[in-house]
């Protein structure tokens, strides 16, 4: 775990600067005003709940917490996934490098960290995860439903997908990362964790913390939209359910976890 930890303390200061720099550099985004105003909203969450809620799941890991491992290895999961929108997706602007640099670390660290991750000092409870399956699975259930028909129907007759025109971008990253990572990755912890496998508790605890974290940046953008009167975000009660789900679901299966002699 030396290497991921090594590489993680690297992320806090470089999540805050690029955060910073998109909510207090005047002109910094170069996007559309709707896409910089969910710029904003997601730099203003990563910057006041994901950067000190990393700190601090550092802070617990070295002091001994699994509980801080599992919820180190979840914010991760959330930096990779997240960067992986402004690379992509953001117009070309100062914090590129910074970009370049948050998801390769976060990765990179992620997989290191899974790689010296001991199961032998996880206590997890085998009576504890039946809804966290069926949120899972309705998660993966609502995207497929949501994003699919949209595909299918420009296939069948040319029509692009609203949520290309809204974001003025010549592809969906949204729908790439949700159907090539989350999806996937959100069926395979259900599937496991129903069977009981310690892989599949794992699974789950790292998408039950990207939910509730990207959740919270959803639902925030949803009500600057609403309030700034940009747009109605038809899909707030799925963010909100996905927030406050995932909250609940980490509640839920890291009560039961300690620390064990290795």
């Amino acid at each position: 775990m030396g290497t991921a930890f090594r590489l993680s303390v690297w992320l806090p200061p470089l999540a805050a600067l690029a955060s910073a720099a998109g909510l207090f550099a005047p002109g910094f985004y170069r996007d559309s005003l709707y896409l910089q105003t969910l710029w904003r909203g997601n730099d203003a969450v990563t910057l006041f709940v994901i950067v000190p809620a990393l700190i601090l799941s550092l802070w617990a890991y070295r002091r001994g917490s699994q509980r801080g491992l599992l919820l180190w290895m979840g914010l991760l999961l959330y930096l990779a996934y997240n960067y992986a929108f402004y690379l992509f997706a953001a117009a070309f602007n100062a914090a590129f490098p910074l970009y370049v640099a948050l998801l390769s670390i976060s990765g990179f660290a992620l997989a290191f960290g899974l790689y010296g991750l001991s199961f032998r000092q996880l206590t997890f409870s085998r009576h504890r995860r039946g809804w966290v399956v069926a949120y899972l699975l309705l998660i993966a259930a609502v995207l497929c439903g949501v994003e699919i028909p949209p595909i299918i129907r420009f296939l069948a007759d040319g029509t692009v997908p609203p949520l290309i025109e809204q974001t003025d971008h010549p592809t969906s990253v949204v729908y790439a990362l949700d159907l090539a990572i989350v999806v996937p990755l959100s069926l395979l912890a259900g599937f496991w964790l129903w069977q009981g496998k310690r892989w599949g508790y794992l699974l789950a605890v790292l998408m039950l913390v990207k939910g509730c974290t990207y959740g919270l940046v959803l639902s925030a953008n949803s009500l600057i939209l609403r309030f700034t009167h940009m747009g109605e975000d038809s899909l707030l009660p799925f963010y909100l359910f996905v927030m406050l789900g995932g909250l609940a679901g980490l509640l839920w299966l890291l009560r039961p976890v300690r620390a064990a002699p290795a």
